[in-house]
């Protein structure tokens, strides 16, 4: 089990839960279903520096995953370039690349393999605020920009990043002293304003926003029909898109097919409910039915294909407190 939020502004944690995992990161989408077979392991490193936050995230499973940032919060996004890097919004992110995280913005993400991501996030005004204060302007960028910055920004933005996570984990309560907060703080914000400024930036087409924007309406459209069979005609008919458009979305943005994404999410939730559910007022039968599936046979079969287990183990296992 992880520790409990002692209310430190530093933290590193580690988790075997993926949905504990996924409800830690700010901006966390509801999204997150691990797609292949084996023990989940992960940590997150937060270090809350006075308006910022910064979050290191290192998962081992490749997934599918979403985020969704507040309306009023902003940042940016990049990743440690020693992995395979995610698919982020239908686009293979690259090394060295920040992706810009206007406010309300909301994404999916595929990895396939492990991912070692960095998050760094602030309210639109304070962001508007410091650049205002350091280069007399507020910043331009729109969501979902891709930022190139030059390589030594770029390396001394890393830098004080890495600095300010070693100590999270090394000497948390450093960020409860105000005035060492503020210092740190200004040290991350002036690199990272200073990328977004000199950085190359390449702005998202009103295309791949539509693409974007379809995909979300197909995973509400999943959520909301989880319960009963849908054919993924109906599905197109609800999203407003032909079927060859769904499925080339849904190969962009999610890389799995509108048909596999449906089995997956259903599986993943049938197994929430599994790990969630006493076997003494539940059966295996009640939940499938409930998620949509109504050939136990190969209900089965699908779940032990993707979990390693058979869903009547799932069910037997005991209520743990991490399964309350």
């Amino acid at each position: 089990m992880n520790p409990p939020d002692d209310g430190s502004r530093g933290q590193h944690r580690h988790f075997e839960d993926p949905a504990r995992y996924r409800a830690a990161i700010d901006g966390g989408g509801s999204l997150f279903s691990i797609l292949r077979r084996g023990p989940f392991r992960a940590e997150l490193t937060t270090a809350r520096v006075g308006r910022l936050t910064i979050q290191r995230g290192r998962e081992d499973l490749p997934r599918l995953g979403s985020s969704a940032l507040l309306p009023h919060r902003t940042g940016v996004l990049g990743w440690y370039p020693n992995i395979q890097l995610p698919v982020v919004r239908g686009a293979q992110t690259l090394a060295g690349h920040w992706l810009f995280l206007g406010p309300g913005m909301d994404s999916h993400h595929r990895s396939f393999g492990p991912v070692d991501f960095v998050a760094l996030t602030l309210n639109a005004r304070d962001l508007a605020d410091a650049a205002v204060e350091l280069i007399g302007r507020q910043l331009t960028l729109a969501s979902g920009a891709i930022i190139r910055p030059p390589a030594g920004l770029g390396a001394r933005l890393m830098s004080v990043i890495d600095t300010a996570l070693r100590l999270a984990q090394t000497v948390p309560e450093v960020f409860n002293a105000p005035l060492a907060a503020e210092a740190l703080e200004r040290a991350v914000l002036r690199p990272m304003i200073m990328c977004c400024i000199h950085g190359e930036t390449r702005s998202e087409t009103v295309w791949r926003r539509e693409r974007v924007a379809v995909a979300k309406r197909f995973e509400a459209a999943v959520e909301a029909s989880i319960e009963q069979p849908m054919l993924i005609s109906e599905l197109c008919r609800i999203v407003g898109v032909s079927q060859r458009t769904l499925s080339a979305v849904c190969r962009e943005q999610l890389s799995l097919s509108p048909h596999k994404y449906l089995t997956l999410r259903r599986l993943h939730l049938s197994r929430d409910a599994l790990l969630r559910l006493d076997q003494h007022s539940t059966t295996v039968t009640e939940v499938a039915t409930s998620h949509g599936f109504f050939e136990l046979g190969r209900f089965s079969g699908v779940y032990n294909a993707m979990f390693g287990e058979f869903p009547s183990e799932t069910l037997r296992q005991p209520l743990t407190l991490s399964r309350k």
